[in-house]
């Protein structure tokens, strides 16, 4: 698997998570449930959550998240 985009938010990685599940596109949201174990200060390292999807579903995925990306 590809990580693909780093979420900005809770609110934000749940969007994406019901997108994929919506286009039925297998993915790993790595580092979500560690985010949200304890409360304090949000640290890259420790709480950044990033999407990862297979090699044959990067294109689709991209496309789906492109508002999210900025893109």
């Amino acid at each position: 698997m590809i990580p693909i985009y780093s979420p900005k938010s809770e609110s934000e990685a749940a969007v994406i998570e019901a997108l994929m599940q919506a286009y039925d596109i297998p993915y790993v949201m790595r580092g979500g449930a560690f985010s949200s174990m304890y409360p304090g200060p949000v640290t890259n390292s420790l709480n950044q959550q990033a999407l990862l999807v297979d090699e044959s579903d990067v294109e689709l995925a991209m496309q789906l998240i492109a508002p999210f990306a900025g893109d």
